[in-house]
């Protein structure tokens, strides 16, 4: 596996090189965000992990460069010392698969490695994969979708959402599921960003009455998606029919 290390002024980040080489992995280490951005257009890199601290580039600049030069597949994880819930979520939308904050601990930042490794092989091994629901496709390969036949350009997350929940219809699936399918850990408890990304999603394919599939909120579990018949409201499985039950009003 052969990782480029975007190092960056953090003195911290020196022995992940050699921790990297001891684990088996090939370090390739730049010092700034255009060497990065100039060498994953001439490499073919695995994974990029980089330091929020650089001599030249806002760290979010580059990893915006790195997704338009490589497009979506090279996996990123962000060294930041920022640990802050804006910080995180500027990556994230960026197009950071993880973010790891310092200071590092070793046994955590190689199982993150591990973890994203895993996860990307296992979303190859499905590339080619479309889900129909609908009038909707979802296409993994060119991670878009199409609405009556219409291409819909996706953000990474907005795909990875609407993957989840077209590939799970009429089920509630969970917030913490969601958050670790779409963000690969649990986001903080008072966080928006789950609510805020349902509803740019709902706007970008347009998802409603009147193309026959609507998203609920479950109060106090999660989401569900719904295909209308013959602009019916969904009919709910018995489990979440008691669930909407508790949320009657008092007359």
């Amino acid at each position: 596996m052969n990782i480029a290390l975007l190092m960056g002024k953090s003195p911290q980040l020196r022995p992940v090189p050699e921790l990297l080489a001891r684990s088996g992995y090939r370090c390739n280490v730049f010092e700034t965000g255009r060497d990065l951005i100039h060498g994953v257009s001439q490499v073919p890199f695995d994974m990029l992990l980089i330091d929020d601290e650089l001599p030249d580039l806002p760290a979010i600049d580059v990893i915006r460069a790195v997704r338009c030069a490589r497009s979506r597949d090279v996996p990123i994880i962000m060294l930041a010392a920022d640990s802050s819930e804006d910080g995180l979520i500027d990556a994230l939308d960026a197009g950071a698969d993880d973010y790891v904050c310092r200071p590092l601990n070793v046994r955590v930042l190689m199982a993150r490695i591990t973890a994203l490794r895993r996860r990307v092989t296992g979303e190859r091994l499905r590339q080619g994969l479309v889900v129909r629901v609908g009038p909707y496709q979802l296409n993994s390969v060119g991670r878009f979708a199409t609405l009556h036949d219409e291409r819909i350009e996706m953000t990474p997350k907005e795909f990875d959402l609407a993957m989840l929940l077209f590939s799970n219809v009429g089920r509630v699936l969970s917030s913490d599921r969601i958050q670790q399918a779409v963000w690969r850990h649990e986001l903080a408890p008072l966080s928006r960003a789950l609510a805020g990304l349902m509803s740019r999603l709902r706007k970008t394919l347009r998802i409603g009455i009147a193309n026959g599939i609507v998203i609920t909120v479950v109060y106090a579990h999660g989401y569900r998606l719904d295909v209308l018949e013959g602009g019916a409201t969904p009919r709910l499985p018995a489990s979440d029919r008691r669930l909407t039950r508790r949320r009657q009003p008092d007359r």
